[in-house]
């Protein structure tokens, strides 16, 4: 496409003082067209929710948004779903029809790389593409924009970035926003983390909008792979992928996702050779990423070497290479990722300033000295000015997954993880003097794994961390023992319960059951055991404060004593009666339950832990009907022993036993003071 030539800023323009935004606009444009790269693209069909059966081309449901009075079109999507591939080939298509739209400018803005979203996202934007204040100010007061917003779950957001950037309100910006964000990010009640509320609105108008991206079906995983065969110049053919992808078991699941279909374009011609059966090859999600980076940095590595590199590069690359240069790069990966985790939370972007980061964390993985430079040169991580972020986020929860346990291939022969000092140094992590290597035999010794972000930060909350770790496990039978050795410490050491939560909940993912296991005492909280197998489980004493414990089964499960306080069920506990339970009510203040048996007992628990506190014996015949006190510290029953007794709930004590009754009596209740007793009995009183 040629560029129109740049046009001389309007005579009455220079008069008024008013500042060009063209020229730079033109040079945006120009930039942003030049960057488009030549990757494969194939338009992404998306659904209106997640329970819709229907789909339609998202190109087409995009292009009506923004031809309507809507101001919000919220994208979801599964990670490696395409969502930021779409949201360049939008930009891209806007900036081509950029004269053709009445001047509307489209604006891509990675979040992760806002420091402040919620309160300057267009100005900061334009700042960092080189605006001048006038000019920003300029196009605030005159121009309109189609905000293509991507990463909102990267950016770690919980603000309305529309509401809190007061967009379309008077004197402020005037824009619709196109915003992505993960699926699994957000919460049953998301929304209003993105609807807009506009009070100019009359009301009658939706101004909210949302589509989440669908799988590949059969036709586009075909037309993608056609591309890539055409653009790649491969070793296998088209006909060659889609055998693959038919006979390899679980393939076809895989590649729906467009992210995990191109690892696989990528990695399968050496992950398998011509003269595999693929029917009985296994591949995985993990084992595309592990081909991936490996492969990458061997890249990488080949490119160093034929590189013209300075006589110190050269002099430092000699000593990398001699200690394992492979291996070298993956080190450098595991900790640049954990390091990001442990310092910035996961934010994906890493601002990095030669002279301001001097003694910070990020001295480490970017300066220019000890060659630490050249391992940056071997893993997927790109650079934008002062700004660097890996290829893809889904790379970060890798590599974190990485650094608790790699596969035996890396586990044989890697270095100890480097460390950096919580305050920073100003010398590298990246010695060249090889130290001793980590056993990491096959044995019981848990210590690695607590050593590795798995004893020092929750896992639990990151689904795609998770979901790496499950199939690690059900490939490595070390880490699956070594994680069962996490959990079994935890009986005896608390200062463990942050990785045996992590442990226990990975082991659950991963379809281990615990029937019958020997769980006392452990301390797991916070864990997810959601869908695990606990039946006749000893959980005596363990603590599972705020655990996940919603659709487990746990059928004759001990949990005497445990800690439960914040547990989320999805359905209570089992608890063991001696009898049948014929009636059950919770105290007011919900700390107590009663229980009504057949055998004419009360059982009393404590909600928090449930222990049985009391057993309440008086009634000869079985309990019909219980009722608390408005206070909780007296519970009225009614028994078919034609008696209704009243109890001291602290002291297990039968305060009164009231008779009258010529039959039995089917229900109790205190009065709303306590100071009444109601009873019905079958005698019709």
């Amino acid at each position: 496409m040629i560029t129109p030539p740049l046009m001389e800023v309007p005579l009455l323009d220079c008069i008024q003082n008013k500042p060009d935004v063209e020229a730079p606009l033109r040079q945006l444009r120009r930039e942003r067209l030049q960057d488009r790269g030549g990757d494969v693209y194939i338009s992404p069909r998306a659904k209106a929710s997640l329970r819709a059966t229907e789909d339609f081309d998202l190109t087409t449901k995009v292009q009506e948004f923004l031809a309507s009075d809507r101001k919000v079109f919220l994208l979801l999507g599964d990670s490696g779903a395409g969502k930021s591939t779409f949201n360049r080939a939008l930009e891209i298509n806007l900036w081509e029809n950029y004269d053709k739209i009445s001047g509307r400018i489209p604006l891509f803005i990675h979040l992760p790389a806002i420091e402040k979203p919620e309160l300057e996202l267009i100005a900061e934007r334009l700042r960092r593409v080189n605006f001048t204040e006038s000019q920003i100010l300029e196009l605030k007061l005159h121009r309109e924009f189609i905000l293509i917003c991507d990463g909102y779950d990267e950016s770690q957001q919980t603000r309305n970035l529309y509401m809190s950037n007061h967009f379309n309100q008077p004197g402020e910006w005037r824009a619709q926003m196109v915003i992505s964000c993960r699926t699994e990010y957000n919460g049953v009640d998301y929304k209003h983390c993105f609807e807009p509320s506009d009070r100019n609105s009359s009301g009658k108008v939706e101004l909210f909008q949302e589509a989440i991206i669908s799988p590949f079906d059969k036709d586009q995983i075909q037309a993608y792979v056609e591309q890539y065969v055409s653009l790649k110049m491969t070793s296998w053919s088209s006909e060659g992928y889609q055998q693959a992808f038919k006979q390899i078991p679980n393939m076809q699941d895989l590649v729906k996702n467009p992210f995990l279909l191109k690892l696989a374009l990528e990695v399968l011609p050496r992950l398998l050779s011509n003269d595999d059966k693929y029917s009985t090859a296994r591949v995985t999600r993990i084992e595309l990423y592990d081909e991936f980076v490996a492969q990458w940095i061997e890249r990488g590595k080949k490119r160093l070497t034929e590189m013209e590199l300075s006589s110190r590069d050269k002099l430092a690359f000699k000593q990398l290479s001699d200690s394992g240069l492979q291996q070298r790069g993956i080190t450098y990966l595991k900790g640049l990722v954990t390091a990001i985790y442990d310092n910035q939370s996961g934010n994906p972007v890493v601002n990095y300033s030669e002279h301001q980061d001097r003694t910070t964390w990020k001295e480490a993985f970017f300066s220019e000295r000890d060659g630490s430079h050249l391992l940056r040169e071997m893993i997927p991580l790109t650079r934008n000015g002062d700004q660097y972020r890996f290829i893809h986020k889904s790379l970060l929860e890798y590599g974190l997954a990485l650094a608790v346990f790699g596969p035996s291939k890396h586990n044989e022969d890697t270095e100890a993880m480097p460390s950096v000092s919580r305050r920073g140094s100003t010398s590298s992590i990246f010695s060249f003097e090889s130290p001793s290597p980590t056993e990491w035999t096959a044995t019981t010794d848990e210590q690695p794994l607590l050593d590795s972000p798995l004893g020092k930060r929750s896992l639990v909350g990151e689904p795609s961390i998770l979901q790496f770790l499950t199939e690690r496990v059900q490939q490595e039978a070390v880490f699956k023992v070594q994680l069962h050795s996490v959990i079994e410490r935890s009986k005896s050491d608390k200062t463990v319960r942050i990785a045996a939560a992590n442990a226990i909940t990975i082991l659950v993912r991963a379809g281990v059951q615990f029937i019958g296991a020997d769980l006392r005492n452990i301390k797991i909280p916070r864990a997810d055991l959601s869908f695990g197998m606990f039946d006749s489980a000893q959980l005596e004493g363990a603590d599972l404060r705020k655990a996940n414990l919603r659709n487990i089964w746990m059928r004759q499960a001990n949990l005497r004593g445990a800690q439960m306080k914040g547990v989320q069920f999805g359905e209570l506990p089992f608890l063991q009666e001696d009898d049948k339970v014929v009636c059950c009510m919770y105290s007011p203040d919900g700390k107590t339950y009663a229980a009504g048996l057949f055998n004419g007992n009360i059982s009393l628990y404590e909600t928090s832990n449930w222990d049985r506190i009391q057993t309440l014996k008086g009634h000869s015949c079985r309990v019909t009907s219980l009722s608390f006190s408005a206070t909780g510290d007296r519970i009225a029953s009614g028994s078919k022993d034609k008696t209704v007794r009243l109890w001291d709930v602290n002291t297990g004590e039968c305060v009164h036993t009231l008779q009258g009754h010529s039959r039995a009596v089917n229900s109790v209740m205190y009065s709303p003071k306590g100071d009444r007793i109601a009873s019905g009995s079958e005698d019709k009183t």
